[in-house]
């Protein structure tokens, strides 16, 4: 954060000084944050931002078209990174100036629509760290990009650098950036590359993977490692991809996308479909243990928030299936409340807040409380299919829907 600040010529008392650096040093910590990649900057859906608020008023900041799918944007150093089908064989990764909406760059690549069962378009979104972006396209090829330029600095191709076989609606799921290695969702149980070449670390054995991204969490000083495949989540050591534990996990068509959610001992998992949720309970010894077991939150395709001890989420899926949000407890499965005027969207969140974004375009805002939801706003931003988690980063919140209409809007508060 820059500061301009104009002195006049006179002495200054000491005890201006001391109040002078005193609000500098303040100001630095009232900053706002960046979302640099799927789920945000802890992978929980959760924003960092206190300082912001959305209203009926709050003014449309720039608006982009970025082409079919449903990648959520990722927002960091004054950059935004999204990408959509743009051409009849090809998807393309926007950079767009954060303040102002102009497009620093575009690369473009091969791709087919991929409309299987569904209209098509990208459904993986990008990670940054750095001066690097990574995303993987749905064909497998996975890019690693220099941030300011756009230029490829390295890719691989999981099929066919690494035999993996794709899963039925693509490879997906973000790249998780952690040290000096890139985590990928491909195979049993996942990939490991070193992220400056994108050479291997380690891989497992080929299965058709899941659709969720490596879920990234601590244990006995060690780091560990959520993946999904089509039959199972599985736990691993991120230093060696040795296996800790899986649950069995059978979802129709093996669409186990949600992300688990990890609080203390205890992991979440949830697919759609009309599977449903459980919750496990693990000390870092042996496998998991179940706690309870139910169908009533069934995330098809996005992972539901925790605050406070409660689980906020879309229950259900498209086509008819979506049953509305919901909140559930999370140590218990019991069901608080179900909001079925939203329908099928996704769901985020900041400071207590939950920001929901309805299937038809409408973005909601209101506290998160058990004891029901109350929208505080109910704004229409949108047209339909808005599938993809609304993003709030910098005092801004992004939201875009499947054709490809991105919108931005300034909701920095003073």
């Amino acid at each position: 954060m820059k500061h301009t600040l104009t002195f006049l010529f006179r002495p200054v008392k000491f005890s201006s000084w001391i109040l002078l650096l005193g609000w500098l040093i303040a100001s630095q910590f009232v900053r706002a944050e960046d979302w640099p990649r799927f789920r945000g900057p802890d992978g929980t859906g959760i924003s960092r931002e206190s300082h912001w608020h959305f209203s009926s008023q709050s003014p449309v900041l720039w608006e982009a078209r970025i082409g079919l799918g449903y990648s959520m944007p990722v927002v960091a150093g004054g950059k935004v990174v999204v990408s959509g089908h743009t051409g009849a064989e090809s998807d393309s990764l926007f950079c767009f100036d954060e303040a102002t909406g102009k497009e620093n760059w575009k690369f473009t690549y091969a791709q087919p629509l991929g409309d299987h069962y569904f209209p098509g378009g990208t459904t993986g979104s990008a990670s940054m760290a750095g001066d690097r972006v990574y995303s993987l396209a749905r064909e497998g090829e996975l890019f690693c990009l220099d941030t300011n330029s756009g230029k490829v600095i390295w890719q691989v191709h999981l099929q066919k650098d690494f035999q993996y076989t794709k899963p039925t609606w693509g490879f997906t799921g973000a790249p998780l950036v952690q040290d000096d290695r890139l985590y990928i969702t491909a195979g049993d149980s996942g990939l490991a590359l070193n992220k400056s070449n994108g050479q291997v670390i380690w891989k497992s054995k080929n299965e058709e993977a899941g659709y969720s991204t490596p879920y990234s969490f601590s244990r006995g000083g060690k780091e560990l490692l959520i993946f999904s495949n089509k039959r199972a989540y599985v736990c691993v050591e991120a230093a060696s991809g040795k296996e800790l534990w899986r649950e069995k996990w059978m979802t129709r068509y093996g669409v186990n996308a949600a992300d688990p959610i990890v609080s203390g001992d205890y992991i979440f998992i949830s697919s759609g479909y009309g599977k449903g949720a459980t919750l496990l309970k693990w000390d870092g010894n042996g496998d998991p243990k179940t706690v309870w077991k139910n169908r009533d939150m069934k995330t098809q395709m996005n992972a539901c928030v925790l605050l406070n001890g409660f689980l906020y989420g879309i229950d259900g899926g498209e086509h008819g299936d979506a049953q509305g949000l919901k909140c559930m407890e999370f140590l218990t499965g019991k069901t608080m409340w179900l909001d079925q005027t939203v329908g099928f969207g996704a769901v985020s969140a900041a400071n207590g807040k939950l920001l929901v974004i309805s299937e038809t375009g409408e973005l909601q805002m209101g506290p998160a409380s058990p004891s029901g939801w109350k929208p505080e706003v109910k704004r229409r931003v949108l047209g339909p299919k808005a599938w993809t988690v609304p993003v709030l980063a910098d005092g801004k919140i992004f939201c875009r829907n499947s054709i490809g209409h991105l919108v931005v809007f300034n909701v920095k508060s003073q």
